[in-house]
């Protein structure tokens, strides 16, 4: 039922990728895009720290 739901919401070919991953397991497709989502925070995090470390250092550079 929560799977029928997110296909509403989600497109169901990038809901398809993790459902193949699960072996068509929906309760496991469900937890493998959960993980992505943590995942994908995370990352989010560090380039954005990034951006910021690069567009300073490009500063300096162009300011000398």
């Amino acid at each position: 039922m929560i799977y029928e739901k997110l296909e509403i919401y989600i497109a169901k070919e990038r809901l398809n990728k993790y459902l193949n991953l699960a072996d068509g397991n929906k309760g496991k497709a469900i937890e493998l895009y959960r993980i992505n989502l943590k995942h994908s925070s995370e990352m989010y995090m560090l380039l954005s720290c990034f951006e910021v470390f690069l567009r300073n250092a490009i500063n300096i550079q162009m300011a000398k």
